[in-house]
C-alpha cells in the first residue's frame, strides 16, 4: 500500500474549488494565471520543468502533510536558471537620453556575451547611438552623495560602453511632473592619452536605432504574491478577503536590446536534456540584468511581445526564509 503526503505551498491556495472562485471572480486571468501555482501557470510563469524537478528531489519524499514557503521554489529556480539562460539588458520605466556631443548618424557597434564568462552561448552586437534609453530608476533631479547612478552633473557608466556620460540638464512634464528628456554629454577625454573617469556605476540602457529593430518593446508583468498573508485561509473574513492588490505590476512601454530576437529564434532556454513535450513561448527565459528572469507570455503576437518575470534576481526583502 502506497501512501503519500500533500505538498502545500504558503502564501497561495491550491483548492481547485478557490481556484475556481478567483478565475470566476475575475481576479486572476484563468486557471494559467502566472500568479496561481498550478501546473500550467507555473509553466505559463516561465519555470522550468528541469526546475521543478529538482525542488521535489531537494524536498524528498515524505507521507505528512508538507506546508513549503514560496521562497524556496523561487530559490531552486534561481539557482537552475542562473547559468543556463542568456542574459540581456532591459529598461522597464525607459526615459531617452540625448548625448549632445556624440553626432546624430553615430553608429557604435558593442559586443555583448549572452552570458557574461561562459563564451558557451555565444555573443551578440547592440548598437549604441546617440539616443539610449535608461531606466527611471537610474536618473535622479538632485545629486546625491548616497546615489552613484544618474544625476545633473554626475557620472554613471553605460555597460560595456568605452567612456560614461555626464547629465547637464532635463525636461519634465508639466502635467504628470515627470521627467521626459535628458541631456547628457559623453565624458570622453579629449586628449587620447588622458585617463578615462571611473564611473561608480553601471547601468544597463538600450539605443534608439530603427535602422537596426532597436529597441524591441514589450509590456512587462512583474508578479508579486497573490495573497497578503503566508496563510490566506486564515485571514479574518477568509481568502478572498486577503487578496494583494499589488501582486501584479505593468509596466507597458519597456524595450529590450535587439539580442531578444536572437535569444527567441534559439529557444528553449534552457537546453534541458529531457525533452519537452510541450513547446511553447515560455521557453523563451532570459535574465534581464539587474532587474530579474522573464519569460515571454502566451499573449505575445510577433507585433507585441509580453514578458512574464519568472523570479527575482535574488530573494525579495521582506519575504519569509
Amino acid at each position: 500500500m502506497f501512501r503519500y503526503g500533500r505538498l502545500n505551498v504558503t502564501g497561495t491556495v491550491l483548492s481547485k474549488r478557490k481556484i475556481a472562485k478567483l478565475v470566476e471572480d475575475k481576479i486572476v486571468r484563468g486557471w494559467d494565471d502566472p500568479r496561481l501555482y498550478t501546473l500550467i501557470a507555473l509553466r505559463r510563469r516561465g519555470i522550468p520543468p528541469g526546475a521543478i524537478r529538482a525542488f521535489i528531489a531537494e524536498l524528498g519524499v515524505s507521507d505528512t502533510l508538507s506546508f513549503i514557503q514560496t521562497v524556496r521554489l523561487e530559490t531552486v529556480v534561481r539557482k537552475y536558471m542562473e547559468k543556463t539562460v542568456p542574459r540581456l539588458m532591459l529598461v522597464l520605466d525607459p526615459i531617452p537620453i540625448v548625448i549632445d556631443d556624440l553626432p546624430s548618424d553615430y553608429h557604435e557597434s558593442i559586443e555583448l556575451d549572452f552570458l557574461r564568462g561562459d563564451t558557451s552561448m555565444g555573443s551578440h552586437v547592440v548598437p549604441f547611438t546617440r539616443t539610449v534609453y535608461i531606466d527611471r530608476s537610474d536618473f535622479r533631479e538632485e545629486a546625491d552623495p548616497d546615489f552613484f547612478r544618474l544625476a545633473p552633473g554626475q557620472t554613471v557608466g553605460l555597460l560595456n560602453v568605452p567612456f560614461p556620460i555626464r547629465a547637464t540638464s532635463f525636461t519634465k512634464d508639466a502635467t504628470s511632473g515627470l521627467v521626459t528628456k535628458i541631456r547628457a554629454s559623453y565624458d570622453r577625454p579629449s586628449n587620447p592619452d588622458s585617463p578615462i573617469t571611473k564611473p561608480k556605476a553601471f547601468i544597463q540602457w538600450v539605443a534608439l536605432s530603427p535602422q537596426h529593430n532597436s529597441p524591441v518593446r514589450a509590456t512587462v508583468r512583474i508578479f508579486n504574491q497573490l495573497f497578503k498573508s503566508e496563510n490566506p485561509d486564515n485571514a479574518p473574513g477568509g481568502f478572498m478577503s486577503d487578496i494583494n492588490a499589488a501582486s501584479e505590476e505593468v509596466f507597458p512601454n519597456a524595450v529590450v536590446e535587439t539580442g531578444f530576437e536572437e535569444i527567441r529564434r534559439r529557444a528553449p532556454w534552457p537546453k534541458d536534456k529531457i525533452a519537452n513535450p510541450h513547446p511553447g513561448p515560455w521557453d523563451v527565459r532570459y535574465q534581464g540584468m539587474r532587474v530579474a528572469y522573464f519569460a515571454l507570455d502566451t499573449e505575445s503576437t510577433e507585433e507585441h511581445i509580453v514578458l512574464n518575470k519568472i523570479v527575482s534576481l535574488k530573494e525579495d526583502a521582506g519575504k519569509a526564509s
